[in-house]
């Protein structure tokens, strides 16, 4: 086959060069000094019935999610009770972040495929110069919404549901709870089906 790039073979040579330099970025970006993420925080979790590199948590075991309050890039505030009633993507990334260059475009496409169905979608600037987080959203053309986080403080909240690893996407139900945790570098493929599902209860 020699159009596109669905097997696990491509697909894992496309991911390779950023994931050999992932941990070394969440080093540089996400430890040491005073405010530092501490991404290591918080209990584990059972997960069960997944699809992708995560797992959708169950509906009895899920738990409200903290209240999310932030001011955007481009301007203007967020609140993540406004968007109670439908499903919220909050995805955690850096400009400093090699794996975020993959993994960005690919949460915009869900996000354009999804958005329709009750799904929205925000990014989370975390440790980064807002000029810097501005011209990366802009120069990958992200059509959702990012928070100005630089001192972490949003990820923080975070840190009773298992949060090690960055990128790091948490996906909140339509009743506000917590639904699915992925400590890792997401693509469209990974995420796409989860949300649908998510958007899809009732």
């Amino acid at each position: 086959m020699t159009c596109g790039d669905t097997g696990p073979v491509p697909r894992l040579r496309r991911l390779l060069p950023v994931l050999l330099t992932a941990l070394v970025a969440a080093v540089a970006g996400c430890t040491g000094g005073t405010d530092a993420v501490d991404q290591a925080a918080g209990g584990e979790f059972r997960f069960v019935a997944g699809t992708g590199k995560g797992e959708v948590i169950p509906v009895a075991d899920r738990r409200s999610a903290p209240a999310v309050t932030g001011q955007l890039l481009d301007g203007g505030s967020w609140a993540l009770e406004e968007h109670r009633g439908k499903v919220v993507v909050l995805n955690f990334w850096g400009s400093w972040c090699p794996p975020c260059r993959v993994e960005t475009p690919e949460l915009d496409q869900a996000y354009g495929a999804t958005k329709a169905a009750g799904v929205d979608f925000v990014g989370v600037a975390v440790k980064d110069r807002k000029e810097a987080a501005a011209a990366f959203l802009a120069d990958k053309k992200i059509s959702y919404p990012s928070l100005y986080d630089p001192a972490g403080k949003v990820i923080l909240r975070f840190r009773d549901f298992r949060s090690s690893g960055f990128p790091y996407t948490i996906v909140i139900d339509r009743q506000g709870r917590v639904a699915a945790v992925y400590p890792t570098v997401l693509l469209r493929e990974d995420i796409e089906p989860v949300v649908k599902r998510l958007a899809a209860e009732r």
